[in-house]
């Protein structure tokens, strides 16, 4: 009487093998490598993503100031702290067309005053207040011949220069005078150290004590008086005139401005 000696056969008879260390050790740096290879790719995505999320919020913000501008008498926000009815920031004074976020006793400012590349030291994104802040070109005239003051608001008829050319919100660096709030500055001065633009455009990108220069390829990002709003790299920024920054034509443009 015969018996079926045969053997398994089939995948299921053939023996399982493990890879060796060597191939492990070469599967894992293909995957580095390849990592390498796509990561300043992905943040270089991820970069553009943020900068068209801050362009919109500065479109966002334009349509804000024109309501407000509207509702008050063609007068834009006032800049900074004033007196009364005007009485600043801007950016609190566009509440009521830019909801705030929470309850009301513990709100905070829009999404759209926060740039999603913003990084203030000591400080998480989600936790930041507002990070743009505004040109001289918003600040008001205390009196005839005394240059300009954040303290009073300026009729949007005032600005002299060529809308598209003129900077009205722009990317901001934490104030530095204030690092216990999370915070830009609300306004930055062409010339009125240690808050100038002047300064800041005389200094390279990585130099600059206000205006941030945070987007990819030292980049940032200005919302303009006629409300277009543009990726505006440090070579271009710094054609920008202290006319421009002023929104004064040029026989009346100071040598240096007041900010509050």
């Amino acid at each position: 009487m015969q018996s079926d000696t045969h053997g398994q056969s089939g995948t299921a008879g053939r023996k399982a093998q493990a890879f060796t260390l060597i191939e492990l050790l070469v599967v894992i740096a293909i995957i580095g490598i390849l990592a390498a290879m796509l990561l300043p790719a992905l943040n270089k995505a991820r970069e553009k993503g943020r900068t068209a999320v801050c362009i919109s919020n500065l479109h966002q913000i334009s349509v804000a100031i024109g309501l407000y501008t509207d509702d008050h008498a063609q007068q834009m926000p006032t800049a900074s702290y004033g007196s009364g009815a005007t009485e600043g920031p801007w950016p609190k004074l566009l509440g009521p067309y830019m909801p705030q976020r929470g309850a009301t006793n513990t709100a905070k400012a829009n999404r759209a005053f926060i740039c999603p590349s913003a990084q203030y030291p000591g400080y998480q994104n989600q936790n930041l207040g507002f990070t743009y802040s505004c040109t001289g070109a918003m600040l008001g005239h205390a009196v005839a011949g005394a240059g300009l003051t954040a303290a009073l608001p300026r009729k949007d008829i005032e600005i002299e220069t060529n809308p598209s050319e003129t900077p009205l919100i722009f990317d901001c660096k934490l104030d530095s005078g204030n690092l216990n709030s999370p915070d830009a500055r609300s306004n930055i001065p062409w010339n009125s150290p240690p808050y100038s633009a002047k300064n800041d455009l005389a200094n390279g990108p990585s130099g600059t004590g206000n205006l941030d220069f945070r987007h990819g390829s030292s980049s940032m990002d200005i919302l303009f008086y006629d409300g277009s709003v543009r990726n505006v790299s440090f070579q271009q920024a710094q054609l920008i005139t202290e006319c421009l920054w002023e929104g004064l034509q040029l026989s009346s443009c100071p040598t240096a401005s007041k900010g509050n």
